[in-house]
């Protein structure tokens, strides 16, 4: 059967389940406070402003927003029978209304009176650190027995995020994902997987992630990690290592270089992936894959030239917004792989759904919330093709990449084997 008679069939272009939960984000008056601990004293009262509230999590940060962006999206989650569950109600209510494309039937309230629904609260001063208050609530319940594989089987894409902080998910070496992956694989959609880091510590934090994604990665077409995320588990004692040798205002992300994101993103294919997206933060968004017989068998959203994609490794900085406000950077992940998604399925290059990935997470810092960046697909398109945003020079931003080659903004990594393509242009095949 043809790639477009399997798309025909399918009314669903993806399928987004996992993680929930209900963001409360107060804005910060001052603008004055040179750190977190300024900003946040003990017996002491800060000013704020009126909170933004929404939906959020990759459910909602990444399926809305690719509905926004033109795609038909079912989602599936689980919420409490609670205050934040019946907001959460309202609010997909309203935006169902707004997006006919978006279904979100399978958010489903669990009436157990212990099962309460996630949340969120976001403390983002302005230019310095921030501090998430975070409860997983009804996600830690969540497992295959709520999975809707009609759905599953209707979708070309299935996406899961945040397992890590999705207890039923993650226990017993990841076994309900692992089902959930296979079932989907079986049903000839594609499989995605987002990630979060867990907190160090915690029965979360103290799984065996490396033996769990040994599990997932065989039965997953994309995965879709930070470079934080993937270095912490598939390599943890070099990880905390590091981490514990960062000087103030350091991050993580910060001490790894080139060589060592590319030896993760080959890491993940050896161990089956088809695609390896490795989120950057301020660096940008690394993609490596595997050959042309791995990607052809991704499943109904597969790319439409497999051989455009096949054997690649790209970079591509953000975008410089200079004078442009900052929201703050809460799903700017999400929305990274929310225009990576919508390209795909739209058919584009690899080139140019690196770019929609870029362009969205570029967009996103400039809001507060993980939504109200998209002005739709074309938005982007037009930032993209009329120059309004050129991207950043990875030297400038201390980012040294020897052994690349760079073409026009992207830069080509030493394992690219690619054909080459027109990087100016953005055409779907």
């Amino acid at each position: 059967m043809a790639l477009t008679d399997i798309i025909n069939e399918r009314p669903i272009d993806v399928l987004y389940a996992g993680h929930y939960c209900w963001d409360l984000i107060p804005p910060f008056k001052s603008e004055d406070f040179k750190s977190f601990s300024e900003a946040i004293q003990p017996d002491r009262m800060t000013q704020m402003g009126r909170p933004v509230q929404a939906a959020g999590g990759p459910v909602t940060n990444t399926g809305v927003s690719i509905a926004k962006l033109g795609q038909k999206v079912a989602l599936i989650g689980k919420i409490g029978d609670d205050d934040f569950g019946y907001l959460t109600k309202r609010w997909y209510d309203r935006i169902e209304k707004e997006l006919p494309n978006l279904d979100y039937s399978g958010i489903k309230m669990d009436k157990d009176p212990n099962i309460w629904t996630s949340n969120t609260i976001a403390l983002i001063p302005k230019k310095v650190d921030r501090a998430y208050l975070h409860g997983c609530g009804a996600n830690d319940d969540f497992g295959f027995k709520d999975m809707d594989f009609d759905k599953v089987r209707n979708a070309r894409i299935m996406a899961f995020g945040y397992p890590p902080w999705m207890k039923r998910i993650y226990e017993n070496n990841g076994r309900d994902l692992t089902d959930i992956l296979k079932v989907t694989k079986a049903l000839g959609t594609t499989t995605a997987l987002d990630l979060s880091i867990p907190q160090a510590g915690t029965e979360a934090g103290n799984q065996d992630w490396k033996s769990i994604l040994t599990d997932w990665i065989p039965h997953t077409d994309i995965m879709m990690p930070s470079a934080e995320e993937i270095y912490m588990f598939l390599r943890r004692d070099e990880y905390f290592a590091k981490r514990k040798k960062l000087k103030k205002n350091e991050s993580i992300l910060d001490h790894m270089d080139t060589k060592l994101i590319s030896s993760l993103g080959q890491e993940m294919l050896d161990m089956g992936a088809g695609i390896a997206i490795i989120k950057c933060g301020q660096y940008g968004v690394y993609i490596r894959t595997a050959g042309k017989k791995r990607l052809e068998k991704c499943g109904a959203g597969k790319p439409a030239d497999c051989k455009n994609w096949a054997n690649r490794e790209l970079w591509l900085a953000p975008y410089d917004i200079s004078g442009q406000p900052w929201g703050g950077t809460l799903g700017a992940g999400d929305s990274a792989v929310a225009g990576l998604i919508t390209s795909l399925l739209k058919g584009y290059n690899i080139e140019n759904c690196l770019r929609y990935a870029v362009a969205a997470g570029t967009r996103n810092v400039t809001v507060p919330d993980g939504l109200s960046w998209n002005k739709g697909f074309d938005d982007l398109t037009e930032r993209i093709l009329t120059n309004k945003w050129r991207t950043q020079n990875m030297k400038q931003i201390g980012r040294d990449m020897p052994k690349w080659k760079q073409y026009n903004e992207f830069w080509v990594g030493p394992a690219d084997k690619g054909t080459k393509v027109n990087y100016n242009l953005i055409t779907p095949k």
